[in-house]
């Protein structure tokens, strides 16, 4: 049963590719005469008859239903193919931004403004800006959807591959829960064993194991600390009972006592609440540290915290673009004119007059200026989700 379905799902994405090369290419054809016939003045208004004029938006218009066609069958195979990949969402955007308002100022920019006038020329500026909503709406769900998805991911991830100590301890989930889990300490997550626990200095401290750098799953001293130590213990040398001048000692208590020995002959610190917290001098803090990022607790710490930080993070992103709108605006005129300025610098003439009239036109549409500062936060709120992501997963602050 499964070769079948692997086979049936094999045959299923071999016609979505030939589906994807059928939309794509002829896409790309229409697309590529079009322009051409709007770059070289094919398409301006003053260079036809009135005849060859309605001749021209004819073509177009025929074109231009051909190419939706096209462009809608190459987006739903492209979904079925790369719906996973989250360049997918991102380069639709960009597409869609390009098509939308690229071609009109590269137009502007290359040729002296006449060839973008005439009624085929606005239709086709209008067939490509429909182009961008086709292919823009499905990318901008796709942007939130993988957002979304890797808040998800990440909050339910359980790869312990990488992980040194106690990758192979199971879940316990009978534990003194945390109001908040991102700060619940060591003893409160669900790789914390009952047997330690209830004698473990670090419990009897009420602390963190990360933040006395020595816990169970990499100190062995707490482990022999929990065999013996008590509440009574806080503050106090655990040292052995004499033995008796004479007769007969059971091996049980001579075990006993040498445990007591080892105990008393580990090297400790006073810590909270006056526990005797295990040191060991022999490794370093950045060692001690290496340590912790390896440690399947300390790892559910960063989970935790990530499932608690993830939301505030994405919601952040968009609540200051919201609450510095006016801001933005301003700034994005000082872009456009920033590239009004690249330009005049980089053209033949010295000036680029034309091109001006097409970025004044995009910094003075609000539409455009709403457009632009959305895809603008989606992209924020990828970033920023990958950042929190390094931060917990990765470098593990």
């Amino acid at each position: 049963m499964t070769t079948q379905g692997s086979g049936f799902s094999e045959s299923v994405r071999e016609w979505a590719q030939k589906t994807f090369l059928l939309g794509m290419i002829p896409a790309v054809c229409l697309f590529a005469y079009l322009t051409y016939g709007l770059f070289t003045g094919q398409l301006a208004g003053s260079l036809h008859t009135h005849e060859e004029r309605l001749h021209a938006i004819q073509v177009v218009n025929q074109l231009s239903l051909y190419l939706n066609i096209a462009l809608v069958v190459a987006l739903i195979s492209a979904l079925f193919l790369f719906f996973e990949s989250d360049s997918l969402g991102i380069t639709l955007v960009i597409l869609a931004g390009v098509l939308a308002y690229g071609i009109r100022f590269l137009l502007a920019f290359l040729n002296s403004g006449q060839t973008e006038n005439g009624p085929a020329a606005v239709a086709l500026f209008n067939e490509l800006r429909l182009a961008a909503m086709i292919i823009g709406a499905p990318g901008v769900l796709l942007v939130l959807r993988n957002i979304i998805s890797r808040i998800v991911d990440a909050r339910n991830r359980d790869d312990l591959a990488s992980i040194t100590y106690g990758k192979d301890v199971a879940k316990q989930h009978e534990r003194p829960q945390a109001l908040i889990g991102a700060f619940a300490a060591c003893w409160q997550l669900p790789f914390c064993r009952d047997g330690i626990r209830v004698k473990c200095p670090i419990f009897l401290a009420r602390t963190k194991c990360w933040k006395q750098r020595v816990g169970c799953m990499c100190e062995e001293n707490i482990i022999l600390m929990a065999m013996g130590g008590t509440e009574r213990d806080r503050g106090k040398d655990m040292t052995a009972e004499p033995v008796p001048s004479g007769g007969f000692v059971p091996i049980g208590d001579l075990l006993t006592q040498n445990a007591e020995k080892q105990r008393a002959g580990i090297t400790t610190r006073i810590g909270p609440r006056g526990v005797r917290i295990p040191t060991n001098p022999h490794i370093s803090d950045a060692a001690k540290r290496e340590r912790c990022r390896n440690c399947v607790i300390y790892n559910e710490h960063q989970r935790q915290k990530y499932g608690f930080l993830s939301g505030p993070v994405t919601v952040a992103v968009p609540a200051l673009v919201f609450w510095n709108y006016n801001n933005l605006l301003t700034i994005f005129g000082g872009l456009m004119s920033h590239v009004d300025a690249l330009v005049a610098k980089i053209s033949f003439s010295g000036h680029a007059a034309n091109a001006n009239e097409v970025t004044q036109s995009l910094s003075g549409n609000a539409v455009i200026e709403t457009v632009l500062i959305v895809c603008m936060t989606l992209i924020l709120m990828t970033w920023s989700q990958r950042l929190l992501e390094y931060v917990c997963f990765k470098i593990k602050i």
